[in-house]
Formats: C-alpha cells, sequence, structure tokens
C-alpha cells in the first residue's frame, strides 16, 4: 500500500545559493495582573505597665529571611500541525524549500553539505516531506530537464530519478537532497594549438522538477538512502 503526494514545481540547484522548518504560534501572554495591597504597620504596639525583673533582658531582633520566588517556565508552544505551506494529500506533506531555507537545512546537518557538494557539477533538486502517521520508506521521483537545443523556447526530459528515504516519527520532517548523474557542465576538451585542456563550458536551463513524494506503508528489502538516475536516450 502506499500514498503519492505530487509536486508540479522546479528546482535547479546549480552550484546552489541555496531552516528543520516549523511555524509557531506567538505564544499569548500568560501574567495576570497584580493588585497592589496596603503594606501592614511594622511600629511596636504600647504596653500600659510593665513588671521589672530582678536581671534586664533584652531580646535581639530575629531576622526572617527572604525567600525568592522561582519563575515558573513558560513551556514552548508546540509546532503547527499540519505544516503550513505545504501540499497535502491524505495525511502526507510535501514542500520545496526556498534557497534560505535550504541554506538553513545544510547548515544544520553535515550530511546535507555532504550531498550539496555533489550538486557543484550534478543537476540536483531538494524536497521536505513529513506525514501524520509512520511510512515504512519514502520514494521520491523527479525528472531532469533542459533547454531543447532545436527550439530554445521548449524544455526536453534529459532523464529520471529516483530517491528514496528510510522512514522517521511521524509529525516530523525529513530534509532530502535529490542527486542526479545529470553533468552540469560540457566536458573540458584538448585545445589542439596548445595541448591545454580548456575550461568547461555551463549547461544552461538544467533542473529538478515534477517532484512527487510517495509514502510506503509496506516493508522493501532494496537499499534505501538511494539516488538512481536514469538518462534518456
Amino acid at each position: 500500500m502506499r500514498l503519492k503526494l505530487f509536486l508540479v514545481a522546479v528546482l535547479g540547484i546549480t552550484l546552489i545559493t541555496p531552516d528543520t522548518f516549523a511555524a509557531t504560534p506567538t505564544p499569548k501572554s500568560t501574567t495576570a495582573p497584580v493588585k497592589p495591597t496596603a503594606a501592614k504597620s511594622t511600629s511596636p504596639s504600647s504596653t500600659s505597665s510593665v513588671k521589672p525583673s530582678s536581671k534586664a533582658t533584652t531580646k535581639k531582633p530575629v531576622k526572617k529571611k527572604k525567600v525568592k520566588k522561582s519563575a515558573t517556565p513558560i513551556p514552548s508552544p508546540s509546532p503547527v500541525w499540519p505544516p503550513v505551506g505545504f501540499t497535502a494529500n491524505n495525511g502526507i506533506y510535501a514542500k520545496i524549500p526556498s534557497g534560505k531555507e535550504l541554506l538553513g537545512l545544510i547548515s544544520a546537518k553535515s550530511k546535507l553539505a555532504a550531498d550539496v557538494a555533489k550538486c557543484d557539477v550534478n543537476a540536483c533538486g531538494a524536497v521536505i516531506i513529513a506525514s501524520d502517521f509512520t511510512c515504512n520508506w519514502w520514494e521520491i521521483r523527479s525528472t531532469v530537464s533542459g533547454i531543447d537545443p532545436n527550439d530554445l523556447t521548449k524544455r526536453v526530459i534529459l532523464g529520471n530519478l529516483r530517491t528514496t528515504h528510510t522512514k522517521f516519527k511521524p509529525r516530523t520532517y525529513a530534509n532530502i537532497i535529490l542527486v542526479s548523474d545529470e553533468p552540469l557542465f560540457i566536458p573540458s576538451v584538448i585545445d589542439q594549438a596548445t595541448g591545454q585542456s580548456a575550461a568547461p563550458v555551463a549547461r544552461v536551463g538544467i533542473s529538478v522538477g515534477n517532484i512527487s513524494a510517495i509514502c510506503h506503508k509496506s516493508e522493501t528489502e532494496e537499499k534505501l538512502l538511494s539516488n538512481t538516475y536514469t538518462p534518456n536516450k
């Protein structure tokens, strides 16, 4: 059994310029107004008569220690659920992160930074996924497209990318980098005149899009945390 969520969007991470993301409501004030109270008189009361004693005794006043009241901590509000700004379908959610969000994700998780390093030379995408329940594993499908060399006003599909991810807790987020093997640069060639390698030329308009997130409730024996790219011939 599986549930599928389709995102009609395009994300190209070419020399990425590229936070987990959860919206939190503004907490309401929990401090009640305090009414002032009148101070009690501390002046000693007068006595009508005093019986003398053979020995004069004086008692030193006992100083009372002031006890500081500890401040009651205010608990952090729970993240908003369902997620805001996500595409939703039957309890599963997906969102293509903005460059700012992606930069925050990368700085927080070194694993993502390692994946993004591959995107300096290959076409990549990114997606944030979540669900109301546990998915035993996830499958992310996407396509890599580029400008049609025969018609610069059109785009063509260069290949298909399939990414897998392991399960995670409900109502939490998984940040996934979609790494393809589609090169972002034309391979350098040797200049016959000088014998030196020419600088690589960037391929303009390469991007990852048509992202669909699939939640699988059944088990699988395949190796997860993978990226499989199939170029079109």
